[in-house]
């Protein structure tokens, strides 16, 4: 994405953004935007999340919804010319929400849920600076692998799964992986769309 006050074929690096406040709790997600360059601060939202989805709120729109919620909750508390960051990260399967996982029990039948099929990570990302705000729902789709019991039992036993959309992090087996991104971005699995991220910062800062 070209800047008009910028050479041709340049494009701004996450340096060269003004304030940016990330309104979330994630450690993933600061970690993300750290290892991609970004200088930025958290400002955690306090407001509860809603337990359940309206029937009248289509599934894609939710995660925005809760992002916008957390970016709108902190806008009071930073400076007026910061660029706020909110998201949420969302598990589909089978036209279901999959929540985090309340405990052990509950990761399991997640993952024996998802073992063998393909699901959808939807994120919502909200990006405010001021009266302007930018709104995207990005999804990218992922397959996990037929998990064998001593597998299962094994990230179960790891608490790997604790706080994470759909009771799994694509990031957790990378020297044997048992889930695998088809299309879309593998950070937006992780829990923030660094590509769409880095677009939407860019058209904001023109």
């Amino acid at each position: 994405m070209e800047q008009n006050s910028k050479p041709s074929g340049t494009i701004t690096t996450p340096r060269e953004f003004p304030e940016l406040v990330l309104a979330s709790a994630s450690p993933r997600r600061a970690e993300l935007m750290r290892q991609a360059g970004y200088h930025f601060r958290v400002a955690k939202s306090t407001l509860p999340e809603p337990s359940r989805r309206p029937a009248s709120v289509p599934i894609r729109v939710w995660p925005v919804s809760l992002a916008l919620r957390k970016a709108q909750s902190v806008a009071g508390a930073v400076k007026a010319n910061s660029t706020i960051i909110g998201a949420d990260t969302i598990v589909v399967h089978d036209n279901r929400i999959i929540n985090k996982a309340a405990n052990r029990r509950h990761a399991e039948a997640i993952l024996r849920s998802l073992s063998g099929t393909t699901h959808a990570v939807i994120t919502g990302l909200i990006v405010l600076r001021g009266a302007e705000c930018r709104m995207e729902s990005v999804v990218s789709i992922c397959r996990m692998k037929k998990l064998s019991e001593r597998q299962l039992r094994a990230y179960l036993d790891s608490n790997l799964w604790r706080g994470k959309a759909g009771a799994y992090g694509i990031q957790d087996s990378p020297d044997d992986p048992f889930v695998k991104l088809i299309s879309g971005e593998h950070s937006n699995v992780m829990g923030l769309p660094l590509d769409t991220l880095r677009q939407v910062l860019t058209l904001m800062h023109q």
